[in-house]
């Protein structure tokens, strides 16, 4: 069965463009050569396929524009929900016998965390993760 497809955003475009495609190699010039905005599905503009050369260090790239509405975010229930299912999947792949004392302690532990809320990770010890 398929899916049924949704429609896509208007104004949504598909980006080509022909740009330095070796990492660990200095550019030799400019980092983009050309570039073309496309209808989503249409192939790659002959202006800018036709500067390409094989074996020169330059790519054709596309970048798929993401919609300029803000992106979904989770609510803290769905996060609650999916880390301590993680975390119980987790221990109880790992240790079985204990899965059950080793989840309420670590819930106990990082309350906020297990509760679906964005902790920030300020680095030291790991009490504060």
């Amino acid at each position: 069965m398929s899916k049924a497809r949704r429609p896509l955003p208007a104004g949504l475009m598909w980006r080509y463009s022909l740009r330095w495609g070796l990492p660990h190699t200095p550019c030799p010039g400019a980092f983009e050569l050309a570039a073309a905005e496309v209808a989503p599905g249409d192939p790659c503009p002959a202006a800018v396929e036709a500067l390409w050369k094989p074996g020169a260090g330059y790519v054709i790239s596309i970048d798929f524009q993401q919609p300029e509405g803000a992106m979904r975010r989770w609510s803290k229930e769905a996060k609650a929900r999916v880390r301590q299912r993680n975390l119980a999947a987790r221990l109880q792949r790992q240790v079985p016998l204990f899965a059950n004392e080793l989840f309420s302690r670590e819930t106990a532990r990082r309350p906020a965390y297990y509760a679906g809320e964005t902790v920030q990770y300020t680095g030291g010890t790991d009490d504060a993760r």
